[in-house]
């Protein structure tokens, strides 16, 4: 996966230009974080044009909330933040859907996973995704964004509301659980 866009000190610098330099900032943004947005919300949401869907959401609610950023998190953890909302508004809606069908998703992940245009066909990256779908909800989302997303403990409690022992007790039994399955081999 991408590392960490939020390393360099510039995002910041770019997120607050304005006039025509503000579309400039918000491409060269988008540029840093759109892969890191997807890759978080392809985890929460499981398919390929519902996590496309919600991380041009976020973009877009990115562009038109920018002037209210006031710095008092890191951007990352704002950006993430709008992300995640804009997940879970997905989420209700699957939900409501589902209810209105009475007839749950009969596709299985692993042909959702197969469609996807990002997805490779590495086996590893397979039994990792398998893995990763018999986490709770919670842990999945931590685990994402301290495995993948490399966000500090600290940044994904503020993110998700809850303490920094908490979200590290979390990575801790979801990670335990990506190992004992993968060393399983179960499916």
């Amino acid at each position: 996966m991408q590392g960490n866009p939020s390393q360099p000190d510039w995002l910041e610098d770019l997120v607050h230009a304005t006039g025509l330099k503000r579309e400039q900032a918000f491409a060269a943004m988008m540029g840093a974080w759109h892969v890191p947005i997807y890759s978080f919300l392809r985890s929460m949401l499981n398919e390929h044009d519902d996590a496309a869907d919600a991380t041009q959401e976020t973009f877009v609610q990115v562009f038109r909330s920018i002037a209210t950023f006031r710095g008092e998190a890191k951007f990352s953890t704002w950006l993430h933040t709008i992300a995640r909302r804009k997940g879970l508004d997905a989420l209700r809606s699957r939900k409501q859907l589902a209810l209105r069908n009475a007839h749950p998703d009969a596709s299985d992940w692993e042909a959702r996973l197969e469609a996807d245009p990002f997805f490779d066909g590495d086996e590893a990256e397979c039994k990792l995704y398998a893995a990763l779908q018999l986490l709770p909800a919670r842990q999945r989302e931590v685990f994402t964004l301290r495995y993948f997303q490399e966000m500090a403990y600290a940044d994904i409690a503020e993110l998700i509301g809850t303490s920094e022992g908490s979200a590290k007790a979390s990575y801790f039994h979801a990670k335990n659980k990506v190992q004992a399955h993968l060393i399983s081999g179960t499916d």
